[in-house]
């Protein structure tokens, strides 16, 4: 009798040892499943998609965002800005939370859905507003809110020189430190450009702003590393490659907590393909 709207909820409702599966089948022809099983054990059902009632799309405008910058000429799915929760419980996506009503912040409380992944840019509610391009900017109560209740939390800087670097960017970091331990990561990534990109103010960083970034980011990695046992910030790869800097030892990522954002994923493919050398 339960509607399932995603793989959460089919997780969940199958958790029990005796259920009653009712399926539709292609023609309308509907089947009632009783089912006995142990409470460890799945229905070997196997879906298309994470999600069966739409992915909830972004509903920002973000200065940086890259399927903005993307040529007139590519396949239709390339169009598919995602912002969804269950995507970044179930997959890793991040997430902005603009877009959470109090119905979604209840259910990720109720169901302990984490750790969930959050593109937080900056902490200062303006600053995200413009970085985002949406008016609801403030994001810190939000993340007060969930790690309050639970949940854990692995954060993004999209870093845009001249915007939200330099004394933001401090702040930024000093405000998401007092999130610990409940937020787990941050991530700090450069803005990437194409040549399809028409926003004014933004640029790339210069090899010297790189190498200033990396400097500050590691006094702070040490300073957290000897507080906490965790470098908590992990720079992006692409900033020790503008800074014309060697990559990091591996076990300076840990367990890479933000390899699928593309953190340290040079250096582990360096580290496998040393291994594999004779």
């Amino acid at each position: 009798g339960k509607p399932l709207a995603d793989l959460i909820d089919y997780r969940y409702y199958c958790a029990e040892e005796e259920l009653e599966l009712e399926v539709e089948k292609a023609d309308g022809e509907i089947w009632l499943c009783e089912v006995e099983k142990d409470a460890d054990e799945d229905l070997g059902l196997v879906f298309t998609a994470n999600v069966f009632d739409k992915i909830r799309v972004c509903q920002n405008h973000c200065l940086f965002c890259f399927m903005d910058q993307l040529p007139p000429e590519h396949r239709s799915s390339l169009h598919l800005k995602d912002d969804d929760y269950r995507l970044s419980f179930l997959e890793g996506n991040f997430i902005t939370g603009t877009n959470l009503k109090e119905a979604d912040i209840q259910r990720i409380l109720e169901l302990r859905l984490s750790p969930l992944f959050f593109s937080i840019h900056s902490t200062d509610p303006v600053l995200r507003s413009r970085l985002i391009g949406n008016p609801n900017g403030a994001v810190l109560p939000l993340l007060e809110r969930l790690i309050a209740g639970g949940i854990e939390i692995h954060g993004q800087i999209v870093l845009c020189p001249g915007v939200n670097d330099g004394a933001a960017l401090a702040q930024t970091l000093a405000d998401l430190e007092r999130l610990r331990p409940g937020l787990l990561s941050v991530a700090i990534v450069p803005v990437g450009l194409t040549d399809y990109q028409r926003r004014e103010g933004l640029r790339l960083f210069t090899p010297a702003e790189a190498a200033d970034l990396l400097d500050m980011v590691e006094q702070k990695r040490q300073k957290s590393l000897h507080q906490t046992g965790s470098a908590f910030y992990f720079p992006a790869d692409e900033f020790y490659v503008i800074a014309g800097r060697p990559f990091p030892p591996y076990e300076t990522y840990e367990e890479f907590p933000q390899l699928e954002n593309g953190i340290g994923m040079a250096r582990l493919f360096l580290h496998q393909w040393q291994a594999l050398r004779p």
